[in-house]
């Protein structure tokens, strides 16, 4: 009878393990913004702004609650620097459509300056799956 019992036990026990281990969940989504010149080249400390598109913007969480107009601001406006590739790393805590602005100053030879810039629109998006990772990648030229 004991031995019936802790059969039943250790099935359960592993079942479970396994479930748990397997089970999905939700991914924030990281977006790897990769800045280039229109020859290739990467564009070292470019400055990347990040932002919620205002008319299509995905305005709530996962489960469909709505995400309050401040709170999305805050947490889904970014502004960074690009490294040495080029890139520069974000991650978001909601899904959305996303703005991106990439403005490099080039130094030239005879002490002035010039402004290039590039932009695009971008859609993350919170997923729920097994993997570790959630990452779009999106490649901004600046001219």
């Amino acid at each position: 009878m004991k031995r019936s019992q802790l059969h039943t036990l250790t099935i359960l026990f592993v079942s479970l393990l396994i479930f748990t281990a397997c089970s999905k969940k939700d991914r924030e989504p990281t977006l790897i913004i990769t800045a280039q010149g229109l020859n290739g080249t990467p564009v070292e400390g470019a400055t990347v702004h990040v932002w919620p598109t205002e008319d299509i913007a995905i305005d709530t969480t996962n489960d469909g609650t709505p995400i309050p107009r401040g709170d999305r601001d805050e947490t889904m406006d970014k502004t960074g620097v690009t490294d040495a590739l080029g890139e520069i790393t974000f991650v978001f805590p909601f899904s959305a459509v996303l703005d991106v602005d990439v403005i490099y100053t080039l130094a030239t030879s005879d002490s002035t300056s010039s402004i290039l810039e590039g932009h695009k629109v971008v859609k993350i998006e919170v997923i729920e799956q097994k993997e570790e990772e959630n990452i779009f990648n999106e490649l901004v030229y600046v001219e």
